[in-house]
């Protein structure tokens, strides 16, 4: 409860209405964590890619929307399982970096991206120093010129993404020793989809699933035991 108080007031202080808002959330501990961000305005804040937000527990709930333009959201995510993350920006330019489970399981996990605008920038790394297993991740993009960075090394990796727009660049990388899924709709012209899939244990299956409706642009798909 002392935490749970403490987080409070800390969220309470740090968000204020309107545009230029700045907030840096410090958070851990070892039970459930609920937390709810609304920043309207251009040039907002939820960390930086030098000063992240840092988030840990034993259960996250977790909704951030940013609505205006240039926005920014840094997050480093560990956790145990069983948490919930969505994350809406709306508008153009805007930033997202976020790392989950880098010290942490993700088992379990739902997280959710939603963006709305032209030339956002996405770059996701989902248990990339620890031995993460599960988590479930998926994005939906509407717009034009976004540049999306997905890394997934998580035992047993789940990727549902939904893309609806032109000029996009998607870097998709995925690592682990079980069973890997992919499930991709895209609709747009001139997109560029390059996807790796990695996996040196025997007996696994890696799955991709993708549904373009794209008169030019290209598709570079590899699947292999190493270095793809």
């Amino acid at each position: 409860m002392k935490n749970l108080i403490k987080l409070l007031l800390i969220c309470f202080v740090s968000v204020p209405y309107g545009g230029n808002n700045d907030i840096y959330l410090t958070q851990s501990g070892g039970g459930a964590f609920v937390l709810t961000i609304d920043q309207i305005g251009n040039t907002n804040k939820v960390g930086t890619s030098g000063a992240r937000s840092t988030f840990a527990g034993a259960s996250i709930t977790a909704d951030i929307k940013q609505q205006g333009n240039s926005n920014t959201l840094a997050n480093s995510i560990a956790q145990a399982a069983s948490s919930s993350w969505t994350m809406y920006q709306i508008g153009d330019s805007n930033t997202s970096t976020i790392t989950a489970g880098g010290s942490g399981s993700v088992g379990s996990s739902d997280f959710d991206y939603n963006a709305t605008g032209n030339s956002n920038i996405l770059t996701w790394l989902q248990g990339s120093s620890s031995a993460a297993t599960g988590g479930n991740f998926d994005a939906a993009i509407t717009g034009n010129s976004n540049d999306l960075n997905i890394r997934s090394e998580v035992i047993g990796a789940v990727n549902n993404w939904d893309i609806d727009g032109n000029s996009n660049d998607i870097d998709v990388t995925q690592i682990g020793t079980d069973d890997k899924a992919i499930t991709f709709t895209l609709v747009g012209d001139s997109n560029n989809i390059d996807i790796d899939q990695t996996t040196a244990a025997s007996g696994v299956t890696d799955t991709i699933s993708l549904v373009a409706a794209s008169t030019s642009g290209t598709i570079n798909i590899d699947q292999c035991s190493s270095g793809c």
